[in-house]
């Protein structure tokens, strides 16, 4: 077994960090909200069934789906995911790509 010098350890840490750090900013995203900022009416704008994430980030968990039948309250959008709420007040994100028109315009503030 090899062990490391504190010189050798410390190295490896700082190359690591910029990864860590990555991951860590991912996990964050996920579990956050938007503002109702969008103020167009309810409708049915899926392209296709889709998935509801915790967060604007495909490593953010699916918590539920939905289908072209549910209609929608757009709130507002970030990072390629639009944050809206389903007629059966389900809240969470999905990717613009899956919504028609690309999804609301309204960007999420702070």
């Amino acid at each position: 077994m090899r062990l490391l010098t504190t010189g050798a350890a410390l190295a490896l840490a700082v190359q690591m960090a910029p990864a860590a750090v990555a991951a860590e900013a991912r996990e964050a995203a996920c579990g956050v909200s938007g503002a109702n900022l969008d103020q167009r009416p309810n409708g049915q704008y899926f392209q296709q069934p889709v998935s509801i994430r915790t967060g604007p980030a495909w490593e953010c968990r699916v918590f539920d789906t939905a289908t072209t039948r549910n209609a929608v309250d757009y709130y507002c959008t970030t990072d390629g995911f639009t944050y809206l709420r389903t007629k059966t007040r389900v809240r969470g994100w999905v990717w613009n790509g899956y919504l028609v028109d690309g999804g609301t315009n309204v960007q999420c503030q702070g």
